[in-house]
């Protein structure tokens, strides 16, 4: 069994390159993999490894001159997630090719956990704004939430006229681990939306489920950016399954990579259709496989970056 934490920090760091450094070694010396990504507003990452090393990993990390009570998030997976480990340097630890434009310091107001589910419980007058891609809607998202019309995060400042209709209603965003809130807030702030009026899930879906995931308001699974694809948010026999099979539409939930390299699209599919097609998302890739290497590789890899 493997655990797998997913976290970040908003904090100014001095030199990127050279936390850079000491955070390749610590993961190293650990036998961690993920990705670590480190930048003048923070760190963003998510590891995996042994339960033993993942608590040694937080002990590191709360004893870090700048990485303090860094908000963990914990799951599980059988396999290691992550076929290595990645720590880069970047100049958005999340990548919204419009930081020129919006003050990172002027965000949404965070709202625990605990308060957002009595707002949900008690029917609150708002909007929720899921600010992850359209292929994760599809499969996962708190009742009534609004589907976001991006495929990347980084074409948030591209469809920012399309939430013009809620500048005047209570907003609460969501996304899977909280980072991404942090520059969408400020970037609809520094469209003209009340700041006041205009909130972010703390740890967003992920420390949600922590606590109600079986009882929660969170309908389908979380999609994640590693091997597992997706984690079931509620594990009851009557979780809601969301998403449809892209070639008979069945109600299912399951992402797979076109085994077609040159294609690799990420869809959904039931079995007897992903049986039928060969692991490809239609005929034209379907015949495109049977020549000689058109396979992608046995690792998956998931095109769909949150670049």
């Amino acid at each position: 069994m493997y655990h797998v934490l997913l976290y970040y920090k908003m904090i100014k760091v001095p030199s990127p390159k050279k936390e850079v450094v000491l955070q390749r070694e610590a993961c190293k010396a650990l036998g961690l993999k993920g990705r670590v990504l480190i930048g003048k507003d923070g760190l963003n990452g998510t590891v995996a490894g042994s339960k033993e090393a993942i608590e040694m990993y937080k002990i590191y990390m709360n004893n870090h001159r700048l990485f303090a009570d860094v908000d963990f998030k914990e799951s599980t997976a059988q396999e290691n997630p992550f076929p290595k480990l990645s720590v880069k340097a970047r100049t958005e630890i999340i990548t919204t090719d419009e930081r020129e434009h919006f003050n990172m310091n002027k965000n949404g107001k965070h709202i625990d956990r605990d308060t957002f589910h009595e707002w949900l419980k008690n029917e609150e007058d708002m909007v929720l704004l899921d600010m992850r891609n359209d292929y994760e809607w599809e499969i996962g998202r708190f009742k009534n939430a609004v589907k976001p019309p991006m495929k990347y995060f980084r074409d948030l400042k591209d469809n920012m006229d399309s939430y013009e209709q809620y500048k005047d209603k209570k907003i609460v965003m969501f996304c899977t681990g909280g980072i991404r809130c942090e520059p969408a807030s400020a970037q609809f702030i520094a469209r003209g939306f009340d700041p006041e009026n205009l909130y972010q899930l703390e740890g967003g879906i992920v420390k949600y489920a922590e606590k109600y995931g079986d009882d929660g308001y969170y309908e389908g699974k979380c999609f994640v950016f590693d091997d597992r694809i997706a984690i079931p948010i509620d594990t009851t026999e009557n979780a809601i399954v969301l998403g449809n099979c892209r070639h008979c539409d069945a109600n299912v939930d399951t992402y797979r990579n076109c085994l077609n390299r040159h294609c690799n699209l990420l869809y959904i599919a039931c079995e007897d259709c992903n049986e039928k097609t060969e692991n490809t998302c239609g005929a034209e890739c379907q015949e495109i496989i049977h020549k000689p290497g058109n396979h992608r590789s046995p690792r998956r890899k998931v095109l769909h970056r949150n670049k």
